[in-house]
């Protein structure tokens, strides 16, 4: 029972969260649509804690360093998807996001088979604080287009495109960044 603890728990609902948010978004009114924002903001801002609170308690599992990845994963691929199936940008926005979160975490996993620990470096961890920023961002914009839409100016679109470009950016970059370090261990398996 040593997978069960606090850090554990808290990335457990955070996989729940990014599996029922973009559901919400979909099929939910106003009301649904506020509080699947409460949970994404909350999702969001707690990515760090999990992480900290085990190597603080000393309570890092194996189990833990499998689930941390998923759920930040399973919360940005599915709210990007979802903001693109919602009409707010082309699903191309999204698509070599998609291929990175899943190459790199695949990589990630197997190394964690062979017993390597590949620990993230910086640009990964920019990468996904610019994730979340752009769809909390891109959530603001979808819900004053959807129900405020005298308020919703053009310059909101050109941010929302810019904020997108640059997480594009961070995002392929900070994959490069992974098979450049790793990229030894990777050509002798």
């Amino acid at each position: 029972m040593a997978n069960v603890n606090l850090p554990n728990s808290i990335t457990s609902v955070r996989v729940l969260i990014g599996l029922v948010v973009p559901l919400m978004m979909i099929y939910g009114g106003f009301e649904v649509r506020v509080v699947a924002g409460v949970l994404g903001a909350t999702a969001a801002s707690t990515d760090w804690l999990d992480g900290w609170l085990a190597r603080r308690y000393n309570e890092v599992t194996k189990l833990g360093k499998i689930l941390d990845p998923i759920a930040d994963k399973v919360y940005v691929l599915l709210s990007f998807s979802v903001f693109a199936y919602l009409g707010l940008y082309s699903f191309w926005w999204v698509i070599p996001i998609i291929i990175r979160e899943i190459t790199i975490t695949a990589y990630r996993f197997w190394f964690l088979d062979k017993g390597t620990v590949v620990a993230a470096v910086q640009s990964g961890k920019w990468k996904t604080v610019l994730q979340m920023l752009s769809i909390g961002y891109i959530y603001l914009c979808f819900m004053c287009k959807t129900y405020y839409e005298p308020y919703y100016h053009d310059i909101y679109n050109w941010l929302m495109y810019v904020l997108l470009a640059v997480t594009l950016f961070l995002t392929v970059y900070s994959g490069y960044v992974f098979f450049r370090n790793n990229w030894g261990i990777i050509a002798n398996e």
